[in-house]
């Protein structure tokens, strides 16, 4: 059983711990966040709604027991075998080295790192220590998207030369989308999604990336558009936090196009379409939950020895190359 620490008691936090629920081998001992009493809130709080979180708790199913909540990291690191970040953005790096340098394993949100040398040190770091590091991409470990990407290679639509992928929310202002210092915005909250699709389809030797971005009164990014440029193709990322658009993908080719409706990031349906307007081939796709257990089962996986299903780490290291140009 492979005990996880969770860094971080935010939204996404709740429902990891709804989702590991469905993951054989692994539980959660502790949750750790530095600000006095807000680990105990939290924990306090998945008492309160336990049997609405975990429902097979109310059967006495649940495969543990509350975690322990603590607010001095230290405290952590002799409960646990691997750490769950889901911190602010900006402390993400900080807390995937120091969880390495535990001897811990390593499951982060996205973005792992702000900076691609900071990204390469975390990996390489992980090598030597023989441990496992992993940015939590849900979409790149479901079966839907692992499937589109397979058809958009199989020379259906010919030569892939346009990617364009969209990933827009509206949030209040003062959430941390735009609140977090040096970290706020809808390219740094969002932009992942979209890198993720058009590098796993057009690869990561990219000539150059442009920004056309939208910002508030207090210079937030609430829209941009990034445009890469590769030999022979094209890449285009959306995304907002204060402007809603289609959030759809569309795989461009010399014979013909794929489109994911909204929300692609889920990719529960795919179509792919040609010339002739009446030629459609539709295919619908398997997602258990909210997609995050694909996540946590690969990560596990690999843990235990696995080889990985999908390769992020030069994934990872040019999208953090491309936060920083943001």
């Amino acid at each position: 059983m492979i005990k996880f620490g969770i860094i971080g008691t935010g939204r996404i936090a709740r429902r990891f711990l709804k989702e590991i629920e469905h993951v054989d081998g692994a539980s959660i001992s502790v949750v750790y966040n530095p600000h006095g009493g807000s680990a105990m809130e939290f924990v306090s709080r998945l008492q309160d709604d336990i049997v609405g979180l975990m429902p097979s708790a109310v059967l006495g199913l649940s495969k543990y027991s509350l975690p322990e909540p603590v607010d001095k990291v230290e405290d952590m690191w002799d409960k646990v075998d691997a750490v769950y970040i889901s911190s602010p953005h900006g402390t993400h790096i900080e807390y995937a080295k120091e969880a390495l340098e535990h001897g811990k394993h390593v499951l982060c949100e996205k973005p792992l790192a702000l900076s691609g040398k900071e990204a390469e040190k975390v990996f390489k770091l992980a090598r030597k220590k023989k441990l496992v590091v992993m940015e939590g991409l849900k979409t790149a470990y479901m079966p839907g998207f692992k499937n589109l990407c397979d058809t958009a290679r199989s020379g259906m639509i010919g030569d892939i030369v346009h990617v364009r992928a969209a990933f827009t929310k509206l949030v209040p202002e003062d959430s941390r989308e735009f609140t977090d210092s040096d970290v706020a915005g809808s390219f740094r909250e969002l932009g992942s999604y979209g890198m993720l699709a058009v590098f796993s389809l057009l690869g990561l030797d990219y000539k150059s990336v442009s920004f056309e971005t939208m910002r508030n009164k207090d210079g937030v990014d609430i829209f941009t558009v990034a445009d890469f440029k590769f030999a022979g193709a094209y890449g285009s990322v959306t995304t907002g936090i204060g402007v809603k658009s289609e959030g759809s993908l569309v795989v461009s080719g010399t014979k013909g196009y794929i489109v994911v409706p909204a929300p692609w990031w889920l990719t529960k349906h795919y179509e792919v379409h040609f010339e002739d307007p009446n030629r459609i081939i539709s295919y619908d796709e398997e997602m258990e939950g909210d997609g995050l257990r694909y996540e946590i089962r690969e990560f596990v996986d690999r843990v235990n020895g696995a080889p990985a299903s999908v390769e992020l780490e030069g994934l990872s290291i040019a999208m953090a190359e491309v936060m920083e140009k943001a």
